[in-house]
């Protein structure tokens, strides 16, 4: 892992500080998941498939991507903010639903 000193302005310390708790704990962990956000959101963190790789890559960045949501809701949940058991629930009840329409649609 490398370290990097960045220097931002007062209104980026003050949107850093109110995330605090939301996307961490301690400003590093903040900046840190602000920007794996962006490059996400971005598609800059997704690798460039190659034919021979294309499924060992797409299963390493779907695991990669499992983890990333369950450490997320663990966090929440160790925040009183969700329970493990209603996200895992919910994901269920979503994926029924969309299963369901996609088998009517195809009727």
């Amino acid at each position: 892992m490398r370290r990097a000193l960045v220097t931002l302005p007062k209104g980026v310390w003050r949107i850093i500080d109110e995330l605090k708790g939301t996307l961490g704990e301690g400003d590093s962990e903040v900046i840190r998941n602000i920007v794996i956000a962006h490059l996400s959101d971005k598609g800059i963190l997704l690798p460039s498939y190659n034919i021979k790789g294309t499924a060992s890559q797409a299963l390493e960045e779907i695991q990669t991507y499992d983890m990333m949501l369950t450490t997320l809701v663990e966090l929440l949940e160790d925040k009183g903010i969700i329970k493990y058991d209603e996200w895992e629930k919910r994901i269920r009840t979503k994926i029924q639903k969309k299963s369901s329409e996609e088998g009517s649609a195809h009727s």
